[in-house]
């Protein structure tokens, strides 16, 4: 059966989940619960996310972090980061602060002219296309003037129109080389708004346009960074042998395409963070820094370093095209936050945030490789995100790091440890079991302080009856959940996951309920009725409902008890 739609973009957003459920994902509910769990609860803002692409069916998030501590030509910043790499946010707010007590960053933009290139073929003569284009150079701006007009105000627009022969390697091929300014604006739409402007001017019988388009190589458009200090302010046990091993990192990079290529890539986790942050284009940022970095024919390192007369200096060299004003920055909720952040940057500000940016996850990288090695930043963070996916709890992470200090972190030997850890840790309460838990709750007194919360022992165990009045039927709790919702923290309850400190349904009051029963034994005694009239009710009943975790059978309800048991047994030390 053939998977070929015709009309897909006109169908609904849901009508487009559904048909892709049915073709790419045999109808699996689950799939559908995932898409739909990353829309956004406001729909006005999710119309607005909506209309940023075409055919959407959902978001997809990027962990949205802050490295603080950037000290740039005297002025101090926290820098936005958008990535999903771990260790990157960390090693550049590290290298932030370290930098910030030896004099900070500096900064220079060195240019900032962007182009734009009319693309043509031509067979003729080319003295006589070059007097063509002469005579008609100055109609070229002329033919420009309604889209220029505000950008010239700004001080931007048209700086150089070139007619440029590349007959020598393509026949019959020229080009319009266009020079554009664009100020705070990125400037896509404007310097492509010009070329077709100006292509529509230059064609006649006998020049056939190509194409109208910017380049994304932006030599010209260039920013610096740099930091420096006398080599034994760089601290450490040996700062001159740190310096040599820096630089002759930096020297392999330059001269190594293999090594390059990293090299740039870790520039580029600290480039592209930021750009995604603001909202610009990271595709054309990523394809200019490159082709800059091959721009001797040969791909080299975008970052330099020297060692000279006692002094260490870092630096490096990007083209960067950014915008502050227009296009997604102005839309995107996010974005705007970030520009502010960053204390509202001019386009050129914005560079040298940037290349700062860069350039310090780059030291970060090189000191790491010099010093002790790659692994070690990246596997603590590996470590926390293996141990974010098991759901541990704040001690089992303790428990776990220190085990694994001086070890190698792999993915297999951190669930086997967890699950080790968890058997050895975890007493489940058998609440069915009423000898053993009358037993349990014989040691403990009305008056009794928690470990966390507010309840005293008596308010405990009425309490667990309460929610055993919910799944009993007694008490109506027809909180509504969203399907999806449901399915999602449904999930939580097959896993050996505890409930955590806080959790707290939404039909309950902050504050503890005073006792209902003069003594604590009748509270134990009503509690074990309780769970007797659970038993029974679900001889009959299908479903509860939960007002978290939304309907749930015997089955799960068993599940929620025993985590909830446990996890107020635990509050006053009963385990």
């Amino acid at each position: 059966m053939s998977r070929i739609i015709s009309g897909f973009s006109k169908l609904s957003k849901e009508e487009k989940i559904n048909w892709v459920a049915k073709n790419y994902f045999n109808n699996n509910s689950n799939a559908t619960t995932i898409i739909k769990q990353y829309w956004n609860e406001n729909e006005k803002l999710q119309k607005l996310h909506d209309d940023f692409i075409e055919n959407t069916i959902s978001n997809f998030y990027l962990p949205m972090g802050v490295a603080p501590n950037f000290v740039i030509n005297g002025r101090e910043y926290a820098i936005p980061m958008v990535i999903e790499e771990s260790s990157v946010v960390a090693a550049a707010s590290l290298v932030a602060k370290f930098w910030s007590t030896r004099g900070g960053f500096k900064a220079t933009v060195l240019g900032t002219t962007k182009i734009g290139q009319v693309h043509f073929m031509f067979s003729g003569d080319k003295k006589n296309l070059e007097n063509y284009f002469n005579k008609n150079k100055t109609e070229l701006y002329a033919a420009t003037a309604s889209i220029t007009k505000n950008m010239e105000k700004r001080g931007g627009g048209i700086l150089d129109i070139q007619l440029v022969d590349k007959t020598d390697k393509l026949a019959n091929y020229y080009q319009l080389h266009i020079t554009f300014e664009t100020k705070d604006s990125m400037g896509a739409n404007f310097i492509n708004s010009c070329l077709e402007a100006i292509a529509a001017k230059f064609r006649n019988n006998e020049i056939e346009i190509v194409m109208s388009i910017l380049s994304n190589y932006v030599p010209e458009c260039l920013v610096r960074a740099e930091v420096s200090c006398k080599i034994e302010d760089l601290g450490g046990k040996n700062p001159q042998k740190f310096a040599e091993k820096f630089y002759q990192a930096v020297k392999i990079a330059e001269i190594e395409p293999y090594r390059a290529v990293t090299h740039n890539k870790g520039i580029m986790n600290g480039v592209d963070a930021v750009v995604l942050s603001t909202a610009n284009d990271f595709r054309a940022v990523e394809a200019g820094v490159h082709a800059y970095a091959s721009r001797s024919g040969n791909y080299t390192s975008l970052s330099h370093c020297t060692i000279d007369n006692g002094i260490f200096k870092f630096w490096i060299d990007l083209p960067l095209a950014l915008g502050t004003v227009g296009g997604l920055t102005a839309l995107h909720p996010l974005a705007k936050l970030s520009l502010e952040m960053l204390q509202k940057p001019s386009a050129k500000e914005l560079m040298q945030i940037i290349a700062t940016a860069g350039l310090a996850q780059n030291f970060a990288a090189l000191r790491a490789l010099t010093t002790k090695g790659i692994q070690h930043g990246h596997m603590k963070m590996h470590l926390q995100n293996i141990l974010n996916q098991l759901g541990a709890t704040t001690a089992e992470k303790e428990q776990i790091e220190t085990y694994f200090e001086g070890k190698t972190v792999a993915h297999a030997a951190v669930v086997s440890k967890f699950e080790e850890l968890r058997k050895e840790n975890t007493k489940w309460v058998d609440f069915l079991n009423f000898k053993e838990l009358k037993n349990t709750l014989s040691n403990l007194k009305a008056d009794a302080i928690p470990v966390f919360g507010k309840m005293n022992g008596q308010q405990m165990v009425e309490h667990l009856a309460f929610l055993m009045k919910v799944s009993n039927g007694k008490i109506n709790a027809n909180f509504f959940v969203e399907d999806e919702k449901s399915a999602r923290r449904k999930a939580f309850l097959d896993t050996d996951g505890e409930l955590q400190v806080g959790f707290k349904a939404p039909m309950l009051s902050e504050e503890p309920i005073p006792a209902k029963f003069t003594a604590l034994e009748e509270s134990v005694n009503d509690l074990i009725k309780q769970i007797e009239d659970f038993q029974e009710h679900f001889k009959t009943a299908k479903y509860e409902n939960h007002p978290f975790f939304g309907e749930l059978d015997y089955e799960y309800w068993q599940k929620f008890h025993v985590k909830h048991f446990t996890h107020h047994f635990k509050q006053f030390n009963l385990l």
